[in-house]
């Protein structure tokens, strides 16, 4: 299994980047990874992190696109950067499985879209990060920011994709498909998903019906279906939600010597909280309709978050995500 790593993209590059990667490489002896970025500085990170060379390659990449670059511009021009070279890779060869990248969000998108290419029948590719449920497994947020103005054709495509990657990477026979809207019953909603919903009570998925926000993270739903606006929106309150909650017990602890005390047999119940909320343990968003595995890590993130990024990028390949995408598809033309 191979897969391509855009070292410069990201706040925390190129160490944390190259880190992750060596924490990946420990996790998985089946893995390589081939790092695009200024040569000099990843063969110094190789060093670094006792990377065992046999195990990875690098592209030389002496250009960045940062969040300053228009992205479409960006890409075009900055061919040699480290994200245009190793979506070039990723798109002419064969061997690499799947790319990582926390670099720009609008650059990895422009990228995947002009460089990769969209698998046919998707007009919109969509980010699909995982959130964490109250029965301790994760539900599918689709579209989380790369599509603001959505028609419903879009989000009926969404949900197609988002049952897809649920199958194929966490083995859910049957996802089930909730379309976020201001209330669950049917004819809730505005223009948007009125029609949207009408559409997904046709589509091949296990739909079932309109979602209010507060049910997001219940654990009744595999799949949130949204515009990328309203998904962005969704997904930051959460995470500033959880931020919040994780701070406000943190100073009601502290109140009290007694709940100082308390708090002593609870130290391992609150790690395992604090790990279940925090999406630096996630990995990144899947970039779900284009024709290769794209993960987009969190721009802020650091080594655990690129670690995870990059073996989610594995079970994603393992789980033949592009061809399951492309079953059905097939499946919904014929219906």
């Amino acid at each position: 299994m191979k897969i391509i790593v855009d070292i410069f993209g990201g706040d925390n590059a190129p160490a944390e980047i190259i880190k992750g990667c060596a924490e990946a490489l420990k996790a998985e002896p089946r893995l390589s990874i081939v790092m695009s970025g200024a040569a000099g500085a990843v063969e110094d990170g190789i060093r670094e992190y006792n990377i065992e060379r046999g195990r990875v390659e690098v592209i030389d990449a002496p250009d960045v696109i940062t969040n300053d670059d228009v992205p479409t511009d960006a890409v075009r021009r900055k061919k040699d950067s480290s994200l245009v070279r190793a979506l070039t890779a990723l798109k002419e060869r064969d061997d690499i499985d799947g790319m990582v990248s926390a670099g720009s969000t609008g650059a990895v998108l422009a990228g995947a879209i002009f460089k990769v290419g969209r698998i046919k029948g998707i007009e919109r590719p969509a980010l699909a990060p995982l959130l964490p449920t109250a029965d301790g497994r994760e539900v599918c947020l689709i579209d989380c920011g790369a599509n603001v103005d959505s028609r419903p054709e879009f989000l009926a495509r969404f949900a197609l994709l988002g049952a897809s990657y649920m199958r194929a990477v966490y083995g859910l026979a049957d996802p089930r498909v909730g379309l976020v809207s201001n209330g669950v019953e049917d004819k809730k909603g505005n223009e948007l998903t009125r029609a949207a919903f009408a559409l997904l009570k046709e589509m091949p998925v296990n739909f079932v019906g309109n979602m209010e926000a507060r049910d997001a993270l219940s654990g009744n739903f595999d799949v949130l279906v949204c515009d990328g606006f309203v998904g962005n929106v969704l997904m930051k309150s959460v995470e500033g939600t959880a931020a919040l909650v994780m701070k406000m017990l943190k100073g009601a602890v502290m109140k009290s010597a007694a709940a100082k005390f308390g708090a002593l047999f609870m130290r391992k119940a609150f790690k395992s909280l604090k790990r279940d909320m925090d999406y630096n343990s996630k990995g990144g968003a899947p970039l779900l309709g284009v024709e290769k595995i794209i993960v987009k890590s969190h721009g802020s993130s650091k080594s655990e978050s690129v670690k995870a990024s990059v073996l989610q990028a594995v079970k994603m390949a393992e789980g033949d995500l592009i061809g399951k995408i492309k079953a059905g598809l097939n499946a919904g033309a014929d219906k």
